[in-house]
């Protein structure tokens, strides 16, 4: 994973990168930090070029920043930049908690063991109920619920973003792929391949559209342009049966449903890419069942600040765990398309993001930011950055 910009002091890096601005508190300067994730995140982009035989749209800090591009977002330090996740200190720790639906917040009480919600501000009450109690409690609780909770730390990364369980030679000259997933780790995976030549059929439950339908229109249709809409009710049997046939045609299979749904389904992932001659890309959170969103898999895998004057951490850059797992996932997918093998891809958000991560702890030695007119500089010795605006694809 070679850069360009390897020579540069990593918070210039950081600078350039249009991500500073979104890290930090918002009535203060941007947080220094280091931007070699983010060029080793440029690797993964470089391998797909090289797979697809014609260089991407944009490079790894447009892929990471084209939501808060189209949308408009600011850095809030230990609240998300989309603000459904927060920094919540618990008795032995910190914990990311998202509360982006609204079934999240009604599960508040049983989560905290309180009577009720008191109304007014949920999260000062959710501090409240988590400041006394462990975090390895307060985890296994959430998962119970079905919450999305990963805590601040540093995991020692994997060796690899991901694995492959080989389930023998794929099925040759095949042109479909089936996106059964939502928000933007799985949706950019597939929208990724439609960029080989691949036609995307986008598979949604009728009861459960994906939750992105709701948010931004232009970053949806950014995600989802060109694909083929179809509904299917995999919770029935002739649902079932009407995907199996379309899996039976498909090259490609990206996924972003728990494990245990599939197999509550009497569906094993593993057999259907052994016998339909597919690669099935399954995303999650953490590699198992636990709920998950962009940014508290994001902290999971150690993405995040240190407040220098001891506050909660900082958030960095916005829901950073799902663009990084979309690109690893496409660059696995499309591995084992070249090679010609099925089988099954996992992806864990939080492990992607440890991986892309390699043990870097973030931080910049050596570099200061300083405000000149209406531009915030990064000075790293001699060397100067204007810290960029996030952008997205070009």
């Amino acid at each position: 994973m070679d850069s360009t910009h390897c020579g540069r002091h990593p918070a210039l890096v950081w600078a350039e990168s249009g991500l500073m601005g979104l890290s930090g508190l918002e009535h203060g300067p941007p947080a220094v930090a280091s931007g070699r994730w983010v060029e080793r995140l440029e690797g993964v982009v470089d391998d797909i070029a090289e797979l697809r035989g014609e260089p991407l749209r944009t490079d790894a800090a447009g892929f990471l920043g084209e939501r808060s591009a189209l949308v408009g977002r600011i850095r809030r330090g230990p609240v998300s930049v989309g603000g459904a996740c927060r920094m919540v200190a618990a008795a032995d720790g910190v914990l990311a908690v998202s509360l982006a639906r609204t079934s999240d917040t009604e599960a508040v009480p049983a989560w905290l063991e309180i009577d009720r919600l008191l109304g007014g501000d949920v999260w000062s009450q959710v501090a409240a109920g988590a400041r006394d109690r462990p975090v390895a409690e307060l985890i296994e609780r959430a998962d119970w619920l079905g919450l999305a909770v990963g805590e601040a730390v540093r995991p020692s990364p994997p060796s690899e973003p991901c694995s492959l369980a080989d389930a023998g030679p794929a099925e040759i000259g095949r042109s479909l792929v089936l996106d059964v997933s939502s928000l933007w780790a799985g949706p950019l995976c597939a929208s990724l391949l439609g960029d080989f030549g691949f036609e995307v059929v986008k598979v949604e439950s009728p009861g459960r559209p994906d939750g992105a339908r709701y948010g931004s229109p232009a970053f949806y249709e950014r995600l989802n342009q060109g694909k083929k809409d179809t509904v299917i009710d995999l919770r029935s049997d002739d649902g079932r049966r009407r995907f199996l046939d379309l899996c039976r045609q498909a090259a490609v299979v990206v996924d972003g449903l728990r494990p245990r749904v599939w197999a509550n389904w009497g569906v094993d992932r593993l057999d259907v890419a052994e016998t339909c001659g597919l690669v099935w890309v399954s995303i999650t959170g953490h590699g198992d069942d636990r709920a998950a969103f962009g940014d508290d898999a994001a902290v999971s895998g150690g993405l995040w600040l240190q407040d220098p004057d001891g506050g909660l951490p900082w958030f960095v850059a916005d829901a950073a765990a799902d663009p990084v797992a979309g690109l690893v996932a496409c660059r696995a997918a499309a591995e084992a398309v070249a090679a010609g093998r099925a089988g099954l891809v996992d992806v864990s958000m939080s492990q992607a993001v440890s991986w892309v991560r390699a043990g870097d702890d973030l931080s910049a030695p050596g570099a200061k930011v300083l405000r000149r007119g209406h531009n915030w500089v990064v000075r790293a010795g001699e060397d100067e950055q204007v810290v960029m605006a996030p952008r997205g694809r070009m």
